[in-house]
């Protein structure tokens, strides 16, 4: 893709202009106002796709052929993306790895062990004398030959992590291209919506269609102010409108029993955590709290854990692998309550083993307020998994939530709790759904467009008073 500059007076002329020039599948990124004028920048397809290849969600590979780095060039044949990846991958952290030094005295990598043996394999064939080697040599060597053992999983397992982290952006970044590419298709099909509005009507009408909203909410939204002649009471219906459909949304969920919390990285899962065992200890005390941090391997993970618990005053535990969560469970299971921390890689995974040795746990979805609408549909609709609610996040940092109102209008899952702001008592039970569409509402545009027609008046006014009195020097007229 590349990325064009466009200027134009509004920014219906500057979509009308994008159009024009590089076709009806243009991809807007952003839009702007840069010295009275609306800046567009897009993104332009190198080679223009047709119509059903733009709305299709499955990847299409192109023509181009890869050969791997690693296996021996016989014959040129069509690599999939995953081994493309995959080698990409590799070839960077055997770059990466071969740039290091020892790391601690007594340390031998395997790199050079293997190279070593190889040698001293040749020289043995080559001269089959025996060579002695003392006890002090072998005790030595031991100690390094385990270290090198360990150290080389170490890296393979975090080799495999990332491996896994990099599929997962690749894929979701696929699955957000191809959602925009359908949601800006439906916008120019459904251009013509709103003809039909009263004249102060036309602000709210275009704030509404430059929000980010769903195609889909924004058609409902647009419909429901027909018959309305002002923005004031037009802003009220679709203020009741959103809070009715909203309105059985929330789900309550016991402070007793088994809960996992589960999502994507950086949603807030760790604080969520705290949050939830700090109120059980208030409810049920906090010897009969317990939290585990369940295969989370990023570094400062676990030190997060500790001392948000410490804050909260329960005792945390670590399991790296399913026998370890398995055996914390039989010992803690006479304590009532009990949080389980689950990592963003492979949630689908983790969430799968948690079920298998937990049956009566309850699993929450943490998402935050901001989060894009495909992202939210795929994680709900997971088969595997069986929400028993959706935990809301970071709502002071929300912006734009119209993706998370699209979602609980439809009545997926309900909320059992939010949050907002960073410390830990900065949470709700129950979400307050008129704050959540006020927030929303908040950001549409509608000063800036009224602010943008006033100064359109004041220059006109202007600009007749200039003509009038111009008029009046030449004829002479003492008065206009």
């Amino acid at each position: 893709m590349e990325l064009k500059r466009i200027l134009a007076r509004d920014t219906r002329a500057a979509n009308e202009k994008a159009v024009a020039m590089f076709g009806p599948d243009v991809l807007v990124i952003s839009s702007s106002k840069v010295r009275g004028q609306t800046e567009l920048i897009v993104a332009v397809d190198l080679t223009p796709l047709d119509a059903e290849t733009a709305v299709a969600e499955a990847f299409v590979p192109t023509d181009k052929t890869y050969a791997l780095s690693d296996q021996p060039v016989v014959e040129e044949t069509a690599a999939s993306f995953g081994q493309v990846l995959d080698d990409t991958m590799s070839r960077q952290k055997r770059g990466g790895k071969s740039a290091k030094t020892g790391m601690t005295e007594g340390f031998v990598p395997a790199a050079s062990l293997k190279s070593q043996a190889v040698e001293d394999k040749a020289a043995a064939v080559a001269e089959p004398a025996p060579v002695q080697v003392t006890p002090q040599v072998q005790v030595q060597a031991q100690p390094a030959v385990i270290d090198t053992v360990a150290a080389e999983k170490l890296l393979a397992a975090q080799e495999e992590r990332d491996k896994q982290r990099g599929r997962e952006i690749v894929d979701m970044v696929r699955e957000e291209l191809s959602v925009l590419r359908r949601e800006f298709k439906l916008s120019q099909q459904m251009a013509w919506q709103g003809a039909g509005l009263s004249r102060n009507l036309h602000p709210l009408r275009n704030a509404l269609q430059e929000a980010a909203i769903p195609v889909a909410l924004r058609a409902l939204l647009i419909d429901s102010i027909q018959s309305f002649e002002d923005i004031d009471p037009a802003m009220d219906e679709i203020r009741r409108q959103l809070c009715h459909s909203m309105q059985q949304t929330h789900v309550a969920v016991a402070d007793n029993g088994i809960h996992v919390l589960a999502g994507p990285s950086g949603a807030g899962k760790s604080l969520m955590v705290a949050r939830m065992a700090q109120q059980a200890s208030v409810t049920l005390g906090s010897e009969q709290v317990a939290v585990i941090s369940f295969s989370d391997q990023r570094a400062g993970a676990w030190n997060q854990t500790q001392l948000l618990s410490a804050q909260s005053g329960v005792d945390c535990f670590r399991a790296t692998n399913i026998t370890m969560l398995k055996l914390l469970l039989e010992e803690h299971g006479q304590r009532k309550c009990i949080v389980i921390d689950t990592p963003g890689v492979q949630m689908a995974e983790r969430v799968a083993e948690i079920a298998s040795v937990a049956q009566t746990a309850q699993f929450h979805l943490v998402m935050p307020a901001d989060a894009s609408q495909s992202l939210l549909r795929r994680l709900l609709s997971t088969p595997q998994i069986q929400w028993q609610s959706l935990m809301v996040s970071k709502l002071d940092e929300a912006t734009q939530p119209w993706s998370l109102i699209q979602v609980l209008t439809e009545g997926h899952v309900g909320v059992s709790s939010f949050s907002r702001g960073e410390r830990i008592a900065d949470w709700g039970r129950q979400l307050q759904i008129e704050e959540l569409v006020g927030l929303a509402l908040n950001q549409l545009a509608l000063n800036n467009v009224e602010a943008a027609q006033e100064d359109l008046r004041s220059t006109m006014a202007m600009a007749s008073a200039r003509i009038s009195r111009l008029a009046a020097q030449h004829t002479g007229a003492t008065h206009e």
